[in-house]
């Protein structure tokens, strides 16, 4: 990678300009991710066991889940990219590798079966995983739960007791357990005849209903959360100091993005914006080779200085969602020179873009 880029686009500025983006201009998508691979591959195990009209629906949301009474499964946006799981190691201390990404998703199909079947109603399922009350009611709040670490009722693939929260999850887990090529669940539980008599549930009531419609209605609108339609940053969102990687981002240009920009106009008409008001990407795209020109020559450095530095204002702008008013875009257009010709004149003389 040519020095102006490696500036412009180290580890260490792309992590604090994911940190202050919003989360749904983020461009995350399944493809590209882990979930490409791992949800092809449990719908796969799923086929392979008998599963075969049960189609969970898929989206990226802020964390994993099922939406309850419906087989929609939610994935955490954070393991989407490497950087995104990098952070969120560094600032909320805890990341899921691909075998635990791989769980998830088998824990999440197994909450998806019981919902597109509606087994919380029948009354050996309810016997079995001690449902009491409204199954959905009944789930507690938070994250803490209460557990008996010597119980020999539950399986327990993760070591955290999850299974014990509620039958809910109880459920999920077994289903897990029972999904997981080669877990060895009929020698692993062989002295645990409750976890082991759920698990043969598992089987059973799969033999019974894999080959069968579900009961459960997809409902899109159910959706709950999606990254897409996430306005707030990332620091936000982890609850982070949106500066803990600017100290040593030698490329991070977004105050001063947002200085000569400014966000979206709220309130007023679509048409009025479009004619009062231009987004600040297409504005700086429409004039990058006059900048470049410009820069190059005033400032003496090679074109391509220049033209990595616009073409990483202009992404930023867009990524920021910033816009500026028509009417006055040639003094504009004079404050970005200035501010583009200062930094490529950083760049000459100390070999930098920003100031240290």
């Amino acid at each position: 990678m040519r020095k102006t880029r490696a500036l412009l686009y180290q580890p260490e500025t792309i992590k604090t300009e994911v940190l202050n983006t919003p989360i749904h201009r983020l461009g995350l998508r399944v493809k590209g991710t882990i979930f490409e691979q791992a949800i092809p591959t449990v719908m796969g195990e799923l086929r392979a066991k008998g599963i075969t009209r049960l189609n969970p629906v898929f989206y990226l949301s802020t964390s994993y889940g099922c939406i309850a009474g419906s087989p929609i499964i939610a994935l955490g946006f954070y393991d989407c990219t490497q950087t995104l799981k990098d952070i969120n190691y560094a600032l909320r201390g805890w990341y899921y590798s691909e075998a635990d990404v791989y769980n998830l998703l088998r824990h999440e199909a197994g909450h998806a079966f019981c919902y597109a079947y509606k087994l919380y109603r029948q009354p050996e399922f309810r016997e079995l995983f001690e449902v009491e009350g409204n199954f959905f009611n009944t789930y507690p709040d938070g994250d803490t739960y209460d557990y008996n670490p010597w119980s020999r009722n539950y399986v327990n693939p993760s070591g955290d007791h999850y299974a014990q929260k509620h039958p809910d999850e109880d459920f999920a887990e077994t289903f897990q357990v029972w999904l997981m090529p080669r877990s060895g669940w009929k020698r692993k539980y062989r002295y645990k005849p409750m976890a082991r008599r759920k698990i043969e549930y598992v089987a059973h009531i799969v033999a019974e209903l894999g080959g069968t419609p579900p009961l459960a209605v997809t409902n899109l609108n159910w959706m709950y959360e999606k990254a897409e339609d996430m306005k707030v940053t990332v620091a936000e969102f982890m609850g982070a100091n949106p500066d803990h990687y600017r100290a040593e981002a030698t490329g991070y240009l977004d105050p001063d993005v947002q200085a000569l920009f400014r966000p979206e106009p709220r309130g007023i008409a679509r048409r009025d914006l479009r004619k009062n008001f231009i987004r600040a990407d297409l504005f700086l795209r429409a004039q990058k080779l006059i900048l470049i020109n410009r820069i190059a020559y005033w400032t003496g450095v090679d074109v391509i200085v220049a033209r990595d530095l616009i073409e990483k204002l202009i992404h930023r702008a867009r990524a920021l969602e910033l816009w500026t008013e028509r009417e006055g875009l040639d003094r504009k257009l004079i404050e970005v020179t200035a501010y583009l010709t200062t930094l490529c004149a950083n760049y000459k003389t100390r070999g930098s873009y920003l100031s240290a």
